[in-house]
């Protein structure tokens, strides 16, 4: 049975490296591109994205890239969840870039389209709505422009590209 850590991403290096050997399906969000954003939309944490970087980084050298057993199940590897946001707000574009420069061109990403404005959204008029057909298009099309072939990309409707 693999043992999952899903995470906001946000992981110190010396706690993953406590986990090394222990750890076999790494399920991170990479949230945020600009500190700017994380420090508005999550409390503060302008070191957010330097931290997920690192932390990302860390998690594939440690289980590598996922691959599906015989059986159709994950056995082992780095599953990176990218929530797209309305107006760009976690610069999704820019996360495809970074991951395509730094990590293999088969690291699973699951491009998530389920962005929807509760609670305290609405004080903030670029999270207080649902994102567009466009802006998830968008985001699909640059991963696949950056060759990134292992996309897990939700929702027939916006395959339509």
């Amino acid at each position: 049975l693999p043992i999952v850590y899903n995470t906001s991403g946000w992981e110190r290096e010396q706690i993953l490296r406590i986990l090394d050997g222990v750890v076999d399906i790494y399920l991170p969000d990479f949230k945020y591109w600009d500190p700017d954003m994380s420090a508005e939309y999550s409390s503060e944490a302008t070191s957010y994205p330097e931290i997920t970087k690192k932390a990302i980084l860390e998690m594939h050298r440690q289980v590598g890239v996922a691959k599906p057993a015989r059986n159709g199940l994950m056995q082992r590897g780095l599953m990176i969840r990218h929530l797209v946001m309305p107006n760009d707000t976690s610069g999704s574009e820019k996360i495809m870039e970074w991951i395509a420069d730094n990590l293999p061109k088969d690291t699973y990403i699951n491009i998530m389209a389920q962005y929807s404005p509760l609670f305290k959204a609405f004080e903030y008029p670029n999270l207080s709505r649902r994102i567009t057909r466009e802006e998830y298009v968008r985001v699909v099309k640059k991963a696949k422009e950056l060759r990134l072939v292992n996309l897990d990309i939700q929702g027939y409707w916006w395959l339509k590209l």
